[in-house]
């Protein structure tokens, strides 16, 4: 492997995006400036701790719902989408996008809840079909799609550098990502498209096989100039889960489920672990937060964790480890009360039977 190192960014560099890069995004009409978006309402609330991206995709079955011909959903952005079958048709994808589960790890609730469906994802179907196309050419080639995403990091690079602030960056936005895991995904980076991103963008790169997106960015992240974030449902344990994808390079929060079999268990199990906890909580708007959550599982010792406003920002990572991340749970157009409530905790202060324990908040 072969670091680039940075020079002083040019705009008249050569921009010579791979050629199967350009072909991937081209044929599922993906701009590489549209594949990240940093226009995200909750993420410039934090705009002075960082410049923020994050990467949507069609969450849990949405994208199979998207592609069945004639699915009526509760919402229009949740129904069938005569484009993305067309697409899926014509790139010979329609298997793929039929058999797609973007959250292996969604329960009930939340898949029904879902914040994809939230804001202007709630709203519009182009929205829906824009986040299908990006998570077409995710299942059509996730190596270049990959490659895609550094290229979309190091044009939000150059903006953070010019604004004097580090980029922090989140690709499990409404999904989990590729089926191997954004921190498995292996890549290769050419000397020259090392040297390309590193003259164009001033983003120093890692030339070399078989490099996870972690590797390929040679940004010293302990320096706070980079930050990889997410979200995640995954278990603790396993290629997949919460430690791995921390050992890695990721910054992780663990996200609690109230409606899982296992949700106080496993919520207990990440705490301890040492990582945030990020839980919904159906609190009215203008409502104090609670100051703490203590989780009993059944048969096991309690955990109290501290409790922070996750809405106030989402860069988790400027958050301490081991906090309670409140989240007020938002609207999902199109949702069904019955299905999604259960996701979330109820805003009170007396104990909360949930599947294997007891959740208490505190105020």
């Amino acid at each position: 492997m072969q670091t680039t190192p940075a020079p002083n960014p040019t705009r008249c560099a050569p921009l010579a995006v791979p050629p199967d890069v350009a072909d991937l995004l081209a044929t599922h009409r993906v701009p590489l400036p549209d594949l990240l978006t940093d226009s995200n309402p909750k993420m410039s609330k934090g705009a002075a701790l960082a410049r923020g991206v994050i990467l949507h995709h069609l969450p849990a079955r949405a994208l199979a719902a998207a592609v069945t011909l004639g699915h009526r959903g509760t919402t229009a952005p949740r129904g069938y989408l005569a484009g993305l079958r067309a697409l899926a048709l014509a790139t010979g994808a329609i298997d793929r996008a039929l058999s797609h589960n973007g959250c292996p790890w969604a329960t009930v609730g939340c898949a029904a809840g879902c914040l994809n469906w939230s804001g202007h994802g709630g709203i519009s179907p182009a929205v829906a079909a824009a986040r299908g196309r990006r998570t077409l050419a995710m299942l059509a080639d996730p190596v270049a799609y990959g490659r895609a995403i550094l290229w979309a990091i190091a044009r939000d690079w150059q903006r953070a550098q010019a604004d004097g602030l580090p980029l922090a960056v989140r690709l499990r936005g409404t999904d989990e990502g590729p089926r191997v895991g954004w921190h498995r995904l292996r890549l290769s980076v050419s000397p020259l498209e090392a040297v390309t991103l590193a003259r164009r963008y001033g983003l120093p790169v890692v030339a070399g096989d078989q490099l996870t997106l972690a590797d390929a960015l040679a940004v010293p992240r302990g320096e706070g100039a980079l930050h990889l974030y997410d979200y995640s449902k995954a278990p603790l344990s396993g290629p997949l889960g919460l430690r791995a994808q921390s050992a890695a390079g990721w910054d992780i929060t663990a996200s609690m489920a109230a409606d899982r079999a296992t949700a106080t268990a496993d919520a207990a199990a990440a705490a301890r672990a040492g990582y945030r906890l990020a839980v919904p909580v159906a609190l009215a708007k203008g409502a104090p937060l609670p100051v703490a959550l203590t989780l009993t599982p059944t048969g096991g010792a309690p955990v109290t964790l501290p409790a922070v406003d996750g809405d106030a920002t989402d860069h988790r990572w400027a958050d301490p480890a081991g906090v309670a991340v409140i989240l007020r749970t938002k609207t999902s157009r199109g949702a069904d009360a019955t299905l999604a409530d259960p996701f979330s905790l109820r805003a009170t202060d007396h104990p909360q039977r949930l599947p294997d324990g007891l959740a208490t908040l505190k105020w």
